[in-house]
């Protein structure tokens, strides 16, 4: 799908300043700014490279303009201290975002009374870290009437991490390096500290005045990013000018400015038309753009395949990958990248667990989770189901990596320090996790390393999950005709035991809605606070829950749980709940999983509907209920995909990164399953689906574009 954006001469500078645009390649490097033009965050830039250390922001900004019949056109807009410069702004009449393209169209008053209209385009390469960005004249009598036109363009660099910012620094233009004599294109190449790869910049034109690179190295100073100061943080930047490239343009006549790591071996032109979406797989526009989202997770770093977890912030994370890992590759025809990756993160178990921050893209692994290793049995699980041909693979590769996990928690694993392990089971089965003082689940803020969220002891899907593990340990060895592991006897007394601890008796059964216990210890008892990890337990293929208990939580977290865009993390009626996260880094953390909604939960509720036995009336009220996350979400944020969290309160602003792994993949999902499952409810609710979604102020909808009128 593809998103316009029309902006009047009435339109004010804050016009579009919310939607965020996003192209990403399959390396993971990125560019990402506002569909106003105006960066407001420290993340966005036009040219972010990934490394195994992490993300790094090479070039943040251009100055650029056109110069037509004397008088000088902006192209561009800065934040600085009470102003907002220069005023592109004003003559920006159009944007058109794609998955792969975002441009902007121009509208450049004559004073012989005319109008000339420009269009600058901007596409990342598939395979290599470059942004190819693309000026044109468009083909009007104007245009042809006008005399030279003269683009100039000066690239404002940060070479810096993507979560800091940067200071004025004199080793800048010291690293400065014009191209030498002969080369085709001019430019200049910049690499100021080590730890950073090189900034290549070039220019190529065919018009009359041939491009070059003049260098005149300068600092601007004191770009203002607005969102990081909302979110507590440091928002000034320094960024360092080298010079400026110029050339002259003409109508059917482009120039090129490429940003990358490395300098140009081939015409900027023919790079540009090999960026080409993937072929469709599916005819139903909304199924076929989130398969396509799906992609933009898929990074290969180092000759590896990894889930980068969400832009612009986050790395690959283990509980982020397995989670996504379905609607990313099984269910999308990506078979091979998913199967890479369970071979890859296979390989790094150690002592029974699985990295939950991976070292490749972040700097080092840690093992600091406990459900991560719970996570890779289900996605193995997931994968035996949806591709029953690939049962040589889970028996070689993953099977034994299962084993040493069912081992390794039976045993107990994750040294405390004092002799004891965080992760264990009792003599019934239970999984034991964590202490007061650890927070190793997916609900996992912590302010001054105190948990936010306690949920140490039993977790309610910590132990479904495990429970699913067991029983599909013990289905998979009788299919491969082994015995199976010793572990799986445990199974009659674990259903036995997670119903007595969850199962709410009469004289807690209103208080939890119907539902189960979040979380239960032999010290204190069970948790009184209705959250929605419990739908987990009712949405796996083996759960301990009859169909009956299985139908009672989803009417539980139906009712106080389920808002238009996720789950809520905690009941309103809970004096905890938070319905904003917004703020400081503190107060964000204080409402993270204190009743902020997250998308990827729907997944697993939907699952849950379906192994409850609801039918099509179910169906089609849930396709009501989320349309918006579909219809709306996906043009009001970053645009074309889904966020991480919204408000648990209406109207449920969206936040956190822009563009989730889970919370794409689990919506492609929850789509999937319905089309699968419900195929009435489906077509009648695929067919009113309006392809592209996401505005205010006299939108219209078209077969390809969302439009917004400003």
């Amino acid at each position: 799908m593809k998103y316009t954006f029309r902006f009047s001469a009435d339109s004010g500078m804050d016009a579009g300043l919310s939607r965020e645009w996003l192209l990403s390649n399959e390396r993971g490097d990125y560019a990402s700014g506002t569909a106003r033009g105006c960066a407001t965050r420290r993340y966005h830039g036009l040219l972010c490279a990934q490394t195994a250390e992490g993300k790094r922001m090479l070039l943040s900004a251009m100055e650029d303009c056109v110069r037509i019949q004397g008088r000088e056109y902006p192209l561009s807009c800065r934040l600085h201290p009470g102003t907002a410069w220069p005023e592109g702004w004003k003559l920006e009449s159009m944007l058109k975002c794609s998955r792969d393209e975002v441009s902007r169209i121009f509208r450049l008053p004559l004073s012989c009374g005319g109008c000339v209209f420009l269009q600058r385009s901007m596409k990342l390469c598939t395979d290599e870290c470059r942004l190819l960005v693309r000026y044109e004249l468009l083909d009007t009598p104007d245009a042809s009437s006008c005399g030279k036109a003269e683009l100039f363009a000066r690239p404002l660099i940060s070479c810096r991490p993507a979560d800091h910012l940067r200071r004025a620094d004199p080793a800048f233009a010291g690293s400065l390096h014009a191209m030498p004599e002969g080369d085709p294109y001019p430019g200049f190449s910049l690499r100021p500290h080590a730890n950073i790869p090189p900034l290549v910049m070039e220019i190529s034109g065919s018009g009359m005045h041939a491009p070059s690179f003049e260098p005149a190295p300068d600092w601007y100073y004191h770009i203002l990013y607005p969102v990081e100061r909302e979110r507590g943080y440091d928002w000034e930047d320094d960024l360092f000018m080298p010079g400026a490239f110029a050339c002259s343009l003409g109508a059917g006549s482009p120039a090129w400015i490429s940003a990358g790591t490395a300098p140009l071996a081939d015409a900027p032109g023919c790079l540009w038309e090999k960026i080409q979406p993937e072929s469709p797989l599916h005819d139903e526009p909304v199924l076929e753009h989130l398969r396509r989202e799906c992609s933009r997770f898929l990074i290969e770093s180092n000759g590896e395949t990894l889930v980068t977890a969400g832009y612009h912030w986050f790395g690959p994370w283990g509980r982020d990958t397995f989670i996504a890992l379905p609607g990313l590759t099984f269910l999308s025809g990506r078979i091979e990248q998913g199967k890479k990756i369970l071979a890859q993160i296979g390989r790094q178990v150690r002592g029974g667990l699985v990295p939950n921050l991976l070292g490749n893209g972040n700097g080092g692994a840690s093992y600091n989770s406990a459900d991560a290793s719970l996570w890779y049995m289900l996605a193995v699980q997931r994968m035996a189901e949806e591709c029953p041909g690939e049962t040589d693979f889970v028996r070689e590769e993953c099977w034994p990596v299962i084993k040493e996990i069912l081992t390794h928690f039976t045993r107990g694993t994750m040294a405390d320090g004092q002799g004891g392990m965080l992760v264990r089971t009792d003599p019934r089965g239970l999984l034991h996790v964590g202490n007061p003082q650890t927070q190793l689940t997916w609900m996992d803020a912590s302010i001054g390393g105190v948990p936010v969220t306690p949920r140490h002891g039993c977790a309610v899907e910590m132990n479904a999950l495990w429970f699913n593990a067991l029983e599909f340990a013990r289905a998979f060895a009788e299919k491969c005709r082994e015995k199976p592991p010793a572990e799986t006897g445990i199974i009659p007394v674990l259903r036995k035991e997670f119903r007595r601890v969850f199962i709410p008796p009469a004289k807690d059964r209103a208080t939890m809605g119907g539902g189960l216990y979040d979380t239960w210890s032999p010290e204190s008892g069970p948790s009184l606070r209705i959250r929605p990890n419990q739908v987990i337990a009712a949405a796996l293929p083996f759960s301990p829950l009859s169909i009956r208990e299985r139908t009672a939580v989803t009417a539980c977290v139906r009712k106080h749980l389920l808002t238009p865009f996720g789950l809520r993390t905690l009941s309103p009626a809970d004096p905890s709940y938070r319905p904003r996260c917004k703020g400081n880094q503190e107060e964000r953390d204080m409402a993270y999983h204190q009743g902020t909604a997250w998308p990827w939960l729907l997944g697993f509720y939907a699952e849950a509907l379906w192994r409850g036995g609801y039918k099509e009336k179910t169906a089609r009220e849930l396709l009501q209920t989320v349309s918006p996350l579909y219809e709306r979400h996906l043009g009001e944020a970053g645009l074309g995909s889904i966020s991480e969290i919204f408000d648990g309160d209406a109207p449920h602003e969206p936040g956190g990164c822009i563009a989730q792994a889970w919370s794409v993949a689990e919506a492609f999902r929850l789509l999937l399953l319905v089309r699968r499952e419900w195929p009435e409810a489906w077509k009648k609710w695929a067919a009113a689906f309006p392809c592209g979604s996401g505005s205010t102020n006299g939108e219209t909808t078209d077969t390809e574009n969302a439009i917004c009128e400003y």
